[in-house]
């Protein structure tokens, strides 16, 4: 079974995209799937140097789940490179195999909302569910979709299902998912536990940091929010956003040689960036944004 890596999604701060989705292992013995894997590897990296040629079937002994799996995998390698057109058609051609392949769909799900097909990107993330309601990854994706289209109460509840099953071996990535959500929904609280919660298994975890920061801010607790802060720039974590949010911080602290400090760092690393341009406003108006 295909495992779909961070690197084929949005990787913004906005959206926990930096860990790998578990799907469930296959039933067949280890050894086996092993050979199948390499063997796998190498014929999806022949595919992609000659440009998708069907290989496979020149092959004998091929069977269904195995061509899924081949296509899926060049459909995402093709989104890692940005190639989204060869991409759809690794995809579709996957899909043309089995429809209702849970794997696929996610990842077309994906493709979709890559080229801005909203209404498709949900038709395949149902089916996705509907095939493999454990398919955690889907749902977590499932619940960011929701909830950038501002429907807050059915994107929290992707997350919370994917955070309470019992198979998820990584709910911090729904633990953070819902987090977002819930600062979407203005219910920044609830949001606060979500991130702390994700914090106990990846204390380093630069978006659960700014993310931590964010909700903090909103509170008004202002020294919270520049220990997040401290955290994130800390493990390296330094973004134009997380400059802009630390400026705002010391601000209402009243450290305004420090706000200054951060001002010239956004500056000097993110020139003519948006966040720039806020900070410029921001700076005009005097007060502490």
């Amino acid at each position: 079974m295909v495992r779909i890596s961070p690197r084929h999604v949005d990787s913004s701060p906005a959206r926990f995209r930096t860990e790998p989705i578990a799907v469930r292992s296959s039933p067949r013995p280890c050894r086996e799937r092993v050979v199948r894997a390499k063997y796998l590897a190498s014929l999806l990296l022949i595919l992609v140097i000659n440009g998708c040629a069907p290989i496979w079937e020149d092959e004998s002994g091929w069977d269904p789940e195995q061509r899924v799996e081949l296509y899926t995998r060049l459909g995402l390698e093709y989104m890692a490179q940005n190639r989204l057109a060869s991409a759809l058609e690794a995809m579709n051609d996957a899909l043309a195999v089995a429809p209702d392949d849970s794997t696929a769909n996610h990842a077309m799900a994906l493709l979709k909302m890559r080229l801005g097909e909203t209404s498709d990107a949900k038709t395949h993330f149902d089916q996705a569910l509907v095939s493999d309601p454990g398919n955690v990854g889907a749902r977590n994706d499932y619940g960011s979709y929701l909830c950038e289209q501002g429907k807050w109460t059915g994107g929290a509840k992707q997350f919370e299902t994917a955070r309470d099953d019992p198979f998820n071996t990584e709910p911090y990535v729904s633990q953070y998912g819902l987090g977002v959500c819930l600062i979407g929904a203005g219910e920044f609280r609830a949001a606060q536990e979500q991130f702390r919660a994700a914090l106990v298994a990846e204390p380093k975890s630069t978006p659960v940091l700014y993310q931590s920061a964010r909700a903090s801010f909103k509170l008004e607790e202002y020294f919270s929010a520049r220990a997040f802060l401290e955290r994130m720039f800390g493990a390296g974590g330094v973004t134009a956003d997380s400059l802009l949010l630390a400026v705002r911080t010391e601000r209402k602290l009243g450290a305004d040689d420090l706000a200054k400090e951060y001002a010239a760092r956004l500056r000097s690393a993110y020139p003519g960036s948006e966040q720039v341009e806020q900070l410029n406003v921001l700076m005009s108006r005097g007060d502490d944004g």
